[in-house]
Parts: structure tokens; sequence; C-alpha cells
């Protein structure tokens, strides 16, 4: 029998199981896929992308470099994880899924799904292929799989103490590192027990990618580094002093141990130098025992640099470039660009980019994708060195400080604000010195990015695209932890401590501005209050990001306390905020 023949017959045998398989499309309708994620099969035959914008699942025949195959298979896909016995795992963040899928030649058949937590993103499996773990950001939440023959079930979840991304298993499997989707926090996680054993943290925010070397004796991850020393002019961007992206080598075994610095030994590769940034850092492969390829989305670029040698051999690829991997002959590298719906190939031996081949027909894209699009574009900042995000990751915030000019002033850095659901909180900034997200958009480009005037068409794509960015359920709903006698008893604290003249339901801020007795380094001493929804999700307070923890903002600073509280009525408050 017939290998093709006898892939026919899994199929029909396991749709039969199922009632259901995934549905071939053609890839030559109109459609706007946004490869997100890619990876190579291990007989080094397919390349397969996860299609965020589609929900489809792409099979490229990597050597004639063309479609064979794309799969309708959720409503968004944004990771794919290669499994033992032709299996594959994928992420849809939309319906909340990993998808147990098998892949014989082109035909892709489904084995089951499992219902995940709000906003999966990332999954790791195991050395021995007997654990995956799916990182989700939004709940803060590791969910342990177990894989039983063909079932895929939640066996645990763990809750951390930031919103985990990036996950990767060392080699013994005995340890789980979950890296902080918004700042720099890197978690070291039990996998015996399946409980968080350390919070290693480090200068950085937007870790992106995280692999292995080759020896799997060093950990490589891209990040970027925000100083709030520095402040948004012309000379210190040129010098890569306000924003700089970086790919990291440290030593794994510092990395497991607390004790240890494991900066110590370590080498960072900038990606960037003066007049040609490299903004936002997505992905990494290992190419040799030396070498590293780096994707940054922001510029639609590649780096490949060797370690310990400075600098990067750079070369242009397509849109937003969000994948990357290595050809097992390691001479080519592929690249899904993801605004593009298309794959670069990257020669290794001249570090040069030697074509481009379509996923599909693309669409004309709509004014808030064309927005979203210019959020992720660090070539509208000065040199290529910033994004939108770099600052407002995934439309949030990296929690950091930030010295521009929304407050008319240097001197006197401010806290990034989220821009989740702040479409109807106007004015915009501590200052509240924009009175529409367009105008805003034009402050942020021109002013604080350096890259020179924004067009009007550009500037209204912009907003429509932050206008549409969602705020997440509140964290306690997310985490199954609200206490509704708390949460009302809270609220009535709330209002008798008239906390409302500054933050009014239902949007929880004004338009005005106050003095709330802060005042920051350029003496300005009334603020536009932040809206308090979606509070639960920050990580820093404060005008200034002074205040690292909730509670310390009345426990410490007593903030606009009208008289003093029991631990029990601070406990309620608590309870409150965090179910806005």
């Amino acid at each position: 029998m017939t290998r093709t023949l006898l892939a026919t017959l899994c199929c029909l045998l396991a749709n039969l199981a199922q009632g259901a398989a995934p549905e071939r499309i053609d890839p030559n309708q109109p459609a706007y896929r946004q490869p997100e994620d890619m990876v190579l099969t291990p007989d080094g035959h397919y390349l397969l992308t996860a299609n965020r914008g589609s929900g489809t699942l792409t099979i490229v025949d990597r050597l004639q470099q063309r479609v064979v195959a794309e799969w309708k298979v959720s409503r968004s896909l944004v990771h794919l994880t290669l499994l033992s016995g032709d299996r594959l795992l994928a992420i849809d963040p939309v319906q909340q899924e990993a998808i147990l899928l098998h892949l014989i030649d082109s035909q892709l058949t489904e084995l089951g799904r499992v219902p995940l937590p709000y906003s999966p993103v990332r999954a790791a499996v195991s050395p021995a292929g007997s654990q995956i773990v799916v990182s989700c950001v939004w709940p803060r939440k590791l969910v342990l799989l177990k894989l039983d023959d063909e079932q895929l079930s939640v066996e645990k979840e763990l809750i951390l103490p930031f919103s985990p991304r990036e996950v990767l298993f060392e080699p013994t499997g005995q340890t789980l590192l979950a890296a902080d989707n918004f700042g720099g926090k890197l978690g070291l996680v039990d996998m015996a027990s399946f409980t968080l054993r350390h919070v290693r943290e480090f200068p950085a925010h937007n870790i992106r990618a995280m692999v292995l070397s080759q020896d799997q004796t060093k950990l490589l991850f891209a990040h970027q580094m925000l100083n709030s020393l520095a402040v948004t002019n012309s000379n210190d961007i040129h010098w890569g002093l306000v924003m700089s992206n970086d790919l990291r080598w440290v030593d794994l075994a510092r990395v497991l141990n607390p004790e240890e610095d494991f900066y110590r030994e370590g080498f960072m590769h900038p990606i960037g130098q003066p007049g040609k940034g490299g903004g936002d850092p997505t992905d990494i492969a290992v190419i040799d025992a030396d070498q590293a390829i780096v994707t940054m989305g922001g510029t639609g670029q590649v780096g490949i640099g060797k370690h310990e040698s400075y600098g990067l051999f750079r070369s242009t690829v397509g849109e937003h470039p969000t994948a990357v991997v290595v050809s097992p002959e390691k001479d080519i590298a592929y690249v899904a660009n993801g605004f593009e719906d298309s794959i670069s190939t990257v020669n290794l031996k001249t570090a040069k980019t030697s074509g481009k081949f379509p996923l599909g027909v693309q669409r004309e894209l709509t004014e808030r994708e064309r927005g979203e699009k210019l959020f992720h574009n660090a070539r509208l900042s000065m040199e290529g060195w910033m994004s939108c995000h770099s600052c407002h990751t995934d439309g949030h915030t990296n929690g950091l400080a930030s010295d521009n000019l929304s407050d008319r002033s240097y001197g006197a850095p401010k806290r990034i604000l989220s821009l989740l659901g702040k479409a109807d909180t106007a004015p915009f900034g501590w200052l509240g010195v924009s009175d529409t997200l367009k105008a805003q958009a034009h402050k942020s480009v021109e002013l604080t990015m350096h890259g020179g005037k924004l067009a009007d068409e550009d500037a209204q794509a912009l907003a429509t695209y932050m206008a549409s960015l969602p705020l997440p359920p509140p964290i306690d709903q997310l985490q199954a932890t609200r206490d509704q006698a708390a949460v009302e008893h809270g609220r009535q604290i709330f209002l008798r401590q008239n906390c409302i003249k500054c933050h009014a339901p239902p949007k929880y801020t004004a338009p005005e501005l106050y003095d709330v007795g802060m005042e920051d380094k350029e003496r300005n001493r009334a603020f536009n209050p932040p809206s308090l929804r979606g509070i639960g999700h920050r990580d820093t307070y404060f005008h200034d990001a002074s205040v690292t923890s909730l509670r310390d903002v009345f426990e410490v600073h007593g903030h606009q306390l009208q008289t003093e509280l029991s631990q029990q009525q601070l406990d309620d408050l608590l309870h409150f905020l965090r179910s806005l």
C-alpha cells in the first residue's frame, strides 16, 4: 500500500473518530493570513506556518518553495509545537484552545482539542515528550497538559506573579523557564511539583524569543531595554541610549542557579548601531555552535551574529518578520513575514536575502489592519530604533517610565500608560495634552520617536487601531479569585473615600487635571488620572512608576485616603479594584 493511500486512510479513520476535520481551502482565495509562527517538519520536507489572521495552517514544500496545502483549523493560530508521531500542537488564542493535529505528507487531521484559560500564546514540550506547558498572558497562568495516547487534557494550572509568554524546558526537563511578556522577569518552574521555584529579574522588556544553543549549555534570548535616564531627543535616540534591542547569550547553569549572576560571562549582540536601529526583535534560530539569526519585526530585517563577535550581518526581508527556521543543511534561513503573507529566504553563507515567495493571495487591508502595521513599524522612528509596540507591548505597557515630551518637558520620566480600553478616556497623557488618539499618534511619532511628519491618514489608521484594543477581563475573574462580598464592601469604601472625585465610574477616570499631593521632577503637580479599569493587570503605579504593588499605593503612600483603613477594609478595597 502506498504512503499516500495510507495517509488518506488514516485521515478518513481519524475523521470518523472525531466527527470533524480541518477544511482544505484554496490559497488563491484572497485572505490576510498574518503568519505568526513557523516550524520545519522533522524530515525537513515541509515548512508549516500558524496564521493568526485566518486561523489556517499553511504547508509549504521547502525545496520547491511553493504552498502545497492550506487548512482551516480554527479562528486564529499563533503557535505550533512539534510532537512525536507526526503530531503537532496548535494554539488558538481566540477560541482559547490547544488543538492536537496529525500530519502525513500534506494531509492534516484533527485528533482533538482542549479548552485553555484566556489568552494562550505559547507552548513547550518536555525533552521526553511527556509534558506540555502552555503560557496564558492575562490570567498569568501556566497550564500543564497531559497527552495520553491521542487524548489531550488539562492536568494542572500554576499562577505566576507576572504575565508569561515564552516558555522553554531546560535539557533535563526538570525545570521550565517562563519569560515575562511585558517586563524583565524569568520564572524557574519545578516540573516535578509544577510550582514556581524562583523568579529572576533583569533589565529587559518585550522578551520575544528564547532558545538553547546547539550544545544546550547557553540560553539565547532577544529583548528590548528602555532607559528612563535617557531623553527622547535625537542625540539619545541616535546612540541607542533610549531604546536598545538585544540578543543575549548567557550561561544556562547560571540562569538555573538563583545564587548566580547570569549576566556574568554572558555576551550581548546589540541589535542596532548609531544610524541603523534594529527595532523589535521577534524570534531567534540557532545556526550552528557559534551562530544565530534574529528577526527584527520593526524594521523588516534579520541579523546574523557569531557568539563573542561584535555586530550583526543584516539583510532586509519582508514586512514584520515573526518567525525564522534554519534548513537542515544550515545553508538557508526561512523567515515568515507576518504582515506580508510571505516567506523570505536568506543565504546563510552570504548573509543576504536570496528570495521571497507568497503564502497565498493577500486581500486589501482595513484601516484598523493598516494601523496595526504602523503600530509595529519601527521605521516610523528615527533610524528604526523603536515602534509604538516597543513601549506599549501588545497595546498594553511595559510598566517602565519614559522621559519624553508628553508632558511638554524633559527631566520628569513618566510611566507608560496602557492603551487597552482607552478609546473613551480622553484626554490622553499624564498632563492631558491630547484630546484625540489621532493627535496623540502625531505627538508620539513626531516628538517622542522623532520620525518626521506623520501623514494624517496614517495617524488616523493608528488611532483606529488603538481605539479597537479591548481590555482583558479583570484579573480576579481570570484567576477565579473573586470574592463578591468583598468586592461590594470595597466598592462602598471606594465611594466613602471619595475616590470617584478623580476616578468616576463607569470610566473610572475624569477629563480634568488634579493636584493629589504628588509632584514630578519638573514640579508639575496636576495630573490627569488614569482609568482604573484593568488596574489589576498593571505592575507599576503613579506617574513615575515608583510603586510596584497596588497594596503599597495605600498602605505605604496612603494615596488620597480620607480616613485610615483597617487591614480588612484595605483588603476589600483591593478586591474591588481588581474586579474592574
